[in-house]
């Protein structure tokens, strides 16, 4: 009895893991094994990316998750209004994020919000399950939440003189989160990255391969989304981070929040400029040999 209530005490406080662990809000339903799920992914995230890239955010961040999509704008407006945030503008679209994956899930800048297929019984044959899917999914969106942080971009601020976000472009953005999310599953794996580098190289470049669509072009739409979009940027950033390491990524974003200039991030990020790079990728997308060398600096 004595366990079991120091159990609760544990969920439904703030984690001691960190100042910066997320602040979770979930349904009743079966509300302390979802709880906990979601406390031991979101400590596990920030372990990851403070173990390994040295990162971690001092604000606050609100995590929801659901199995119930009718009370995720709910339990979001309930916990921005604990935190003394304003209200969101508009509500998340539920039907898009909780009815075409299994698990779905985004980002904002004070909050992640996670929805998933409600199973026939919450119990831990459903937690042994979702353990081993929700947290790359989760290390995703944090990345986003860092690239909120390192770019100081809150509230969403502009380019100067233009209409265009600065937190860009777009396939740099979605790029950057899949490729740490696939870092993360390797790991959660038990993995090497380095084992699986060319193996991960091919499967991306093959999704990026079947894309039309140019870097410029995906920046010209502000978004990732539709046929190939994903796929192109995610090889596009998988390739940088091979060439100057994963850290370079988040160094991209760290600058930006400095200069307030992509131009200037990118470059010192990488090396290059956005526009040289673009025409590089154009030239390695289709051919996995120039891929290889491109990624080894050569």
């Amino acid at each position: 009895m004595m366990c079991w209530l120091v159990c609760l005490v544990w969920l439904f406080a703030t984690p001691t893991y960190g100042q910066n662990a997320s602040l979770i809000f979930t349904d009743e339903d079966s509300k302390v094994l979802k709880t906990e799920m979601l406390a031991k992914a979101d400590k596990d995230v920030y372990v990851f990316f403070a173990k390994n890239f040295g990162q971690s955010i001092e604000n606050p961040i609100v995590l929801i998750g659901t199995s119930d999509p009718s009370l995720l704008n709910e339990n979001l407006s309930k916990a921005l209004k604990e935190m003394g945030r304003r209200q969101q503008s508009s509500p998340v679209d539920v039907g898009k994020l909780c009815y075409e994956k299994p698990i779905g899930a985004a980002a904002n800048r004070s909050y992640t919000v996670m929805c998933w297929l409600k199973p026939r019984a919450y119990d831990r044959r459903w937690l042994s399950s979702i353990a081993q899917r929700l947290p790359p999914i989760l290390a995703h969106e944090f990345t986003h939440q860092l690239q909120y942080y390192l770019a100081n971009d809150d509230p969403p601020q502009r380019i100067n003189g233009t209409k265009e976000l600065l937190l860009g472009p777009s396939w740099m953005v979605e790029g950057t989160a899949e490729v740490f999310e696939q870092i993360y599953s390797i790991q959660l794996l038990g993995q090497d990255a380095a084992d699986t580098a060319d193996q991960t190289l091919f499967d991306m470049q093959r999704r990026a391969r079947r894309s039309r669509l140019t870097l410029a072009q995906l920046d010209e739409t502000g978004s990732t989304k539709g046929r190939g979009g994903y796929g192109t940027a995610r090889f596009a950033a998988y390739v940088l981070a091979q060439r100057e390491g994963p850290g370079a990524l988040l160094e991209y974003f760290a600058v930006l929040g400095q200069t307030k200039d992509r131009d200037i991030a990118f470059s010192r990020a990488f090396g290059i400029t956005f526009d040289k790079f673009e025409i590089d990728f154009e030239l390695i997308r289709r051919d996995f040999a120039a891929a290889k060398k491109y990624v080894k600096g050569q």
